[in-house]
């Protein structure tokens, strides 16, 4: 195919793009978008009271000193008297088939 052949596609390709490229616009109109919903505004005004200082958290409600608390006495097992079983001579009966 001559290179004239060529270009004269290329040049059919881009026309082709560029109509449909604004038929496209035509039929699909871009929508313009939505105004802004959120304005940058703070979202809390201080009413007529005056603003408090806050200290700085500790944490000592996490690693809380030691205390002294109850706790119930350990139980120490008492000795009792060693029972001491003594086997006996006794027979088995013989097994039946």
């Amino acid at each position: 195919m001559p290179w004239r052949n060529w270009s004269v596609i290329i040049i059919l390709v881009l026309a082709n793009y560029v109509v449909f490229s604004i038929i496209g616009t035509l039929l699909f109109p871009v929508v313009p978008p939505a105004p802004a919903t959120h304005v940058a505004r703070p979202t809390f005004t201080p009413g007529a009271q005056s603003l408090q200082r806050v200290e700085p958290l500790t944490y000592e409600f996490l690693t809380p000193s030691p205390t002294v608390t109850a706790t119930s006495k350990p139980v120490t097992p008492s000795p009792t008297a060693k029972t001491t079983v003594i086997p006996t001579s006794t027979t088995t009966p013989p097994a039946t088939p």
